[in-house]
């Protein structure tokens, strides 16, 4: 979810790297999922060198591999760490409305280092079994946020709130890849007035038929 990464080289380095492993050793883990976060969503997994990461950390290479052994086990911690910050990121706000949610949540991406990330190993990975779980634990989270607030607003049981939650999360899924294809037409606002609107109409037909048949 979120616009891709426009540019494709890696960021230059932020500061002087420290040189040997960090005494500082929860500073430098931290920092160097950070930059890792931030240069596999822009140039991709395969383009990416530790080197570049490390720079870019402020660190040399010694205390990437100290820390994640591997380039793939560094990668396997950025997906824990992003999953962790998304769903932080997408903790909603007390009885705030669904369409105000689906409005925020979809603000939450703009921009994001995360989103970018998610998106960029879901192109590069997308069959993985490392990639495809955390990706769908992520959607998983947002359509329970967005299920529970639809039940607070309309009352709905379960499993008709579930099923207009998936509904509005495949339609943002679909947005945020048009989106990154139309760039003439339509502006970002309009593809997020689209959700909104799309959002009102389920709401609108989920509010309706509360007691009826299914």
């Amino acid at each position: 979810m979120g616009k891709a990464a426009k540019h494709e080289s890696a960021p230059a380095a932020a500061k002087p790297r420290t040189k040997g492993v960090s005494k500082n050793s929860a500073e430098a883990r931290r920092k160097i999922l950070d930059s890792a976060t931030l240069i596999f969503g822009s140039q991709g997994f395969a383009r990416t060198t530790t080197e570049q990461i490390a720079e870019h950390a402020g660190y040399g290479q010694a205390t990437v591999f100290f820390h994640f052994k591997t380039k793939s086990g560094l990668l396997e911690a950025c997906l824990e760490g992003a999953l962790e910050q998304a769903k932080q990121n997408l903790v909603p706000a007390e009885n705030s409305g669904t369409v105000e949610l689906v409005r925020r949540l979809d603000r939450a991406f703009d921009n994001s280092p995360t989103a970018d990330f998610f998106a960029r190993m879901l192109i590069e990975f997308g069959e993985s079994s490392a990639v495809q779980p955390v990706y769908s634990s992520f959607h998983a989270h947002v359509r329970e946020v967005i299920a529970a607030e639809l039940v607070r607003e309309t009352g709905a049981d379960e499993h008709r709130a579930a099923t207009a939650a998936a509904s509005i999360l495949s339609m943002m899924v679909g947005i945020h890849a048009e989106q990154r294809l139309e760039t003439k037409q339509f502006s970002r606002a309009d593809f997020r007035e689209m959700l909104l609107n799309v959002t009102r109409l389920i709401l609108r037909d989920l509010t309706g038929s509360v007691g009826a048949d299914p």
